[in-house]
């Protein structure tokens, strides 16, 4: 009868350290591969909301009317004028208050009704007169394919013609600011003459006008640089924020916005 044959005590000792080490080692490489994988869907959460929010503000930016970007004095907030139609005028005096002028239609289809500004790179927009590059009342630019005549509300005097013989038509101002962790959109309140009382005039509820932009901004990282166009050059406007990350992370965002200016 052959001699049967067994695991001694060391072996089953030395048998169950190996299998504890290689358990551990395989417990650790999990955790930190899971923890890596958590942490890169992270970091692509703060890039994508990162880059939806610059694409919300450029968006908006880019259609502002050429001269009536501003920011505040700490650069948290910058106002601006949607453009809702842009065409050219075949009369226009400067030298005397006007009731009316001809203009080329921007639609066949549709009228455009708004405030009304002939070479607004001059003059306060945000305090709209009798006399000023922008009409304190709205005119509408009928439609049609021929020019067609605008008739104001009131007489108004521009100062000076457009180079290019441009007209612009834009809405009520709107701004753009960071509270807290928080981004908002601001519109419906009308037009501030100083943009130093911005800020504490502007509406402080969803019905009253402001809307959530975003959320999860670091505190005051927000900010608005703004180079005003010329007759030679576009208007710039440079942003930069920070996110904050559900794991700890920050991500820092820039972004320049072209503000196309056709005098």
């Amino acid at each position: 009868m052959k001699n049967a044959r067994a695991f001694t005590l060391i072996e089953l000792l030395i048998t169950l350290v190996i299998g504890g080490i290689v358990a551990a080692v395989s417990v650790s490489f999990i955790s930190q591969a899971s923890r890596s994988l958590v942490d890169t869907g992270s970091r692509q959460q703060l890039a994508g909301t990162g880059a939806i929010i610059s694409e919300q503000i450029s968006r908006r930016l880019r259609q502002a009317l050429p001269g009536s970007v501003r920011t505040t004095s700490d650069r948290s907030c910058v106002e601006f004028m949607p453009l809702l139609a842009a065409s050219a005028y075949t009369d226009l005096e400067v030298s005397k208050a006007i009731s009316s002028l001809v203009a080329v239609p921007y639609s066949v289809v549709a009228d455009v009704t708004g405030y009304m500004s002939v070479f607004p790179l001059t003059g306060n927009l945000y305090n709209p007169g009798s006399t000023g590059p922008l009409t304190p009342f709205t005119a509408t630019l009928p439609a049609g394919n021929a020019p067609a005549t605008v008739s104001f509300s009131q007489p108004h005097r521009f100062p000076s013609g457009s180079p290019q013989q441009r007209l612009f038509i834009s809405a009520q101002p709107q701004a753009i600011c960071q509270d807290g962790e928080w981004l908002y959109l601001y519109s419906g309140y009308g037009f501030i003459n100083s943009v130093a009382q911005l800020k504490t005039n502007l509406p402080s509820t969803f019905a009253a006008g402001r809307e959530v932009l975003a959320n999860g901004l670091l505190a005051d990282s927000l900010e608005f640089r703004f180079t005003p166009p010329t007759l030679q050059r576009n208007g710039l406007v440079t942003l930069s924020f920070t996110l904050n990350g559900t794991n700890g992370d920050q991500l820092t965002m820039a972004q320049e916005v072209q503000i196309r200016n056709v005098p």
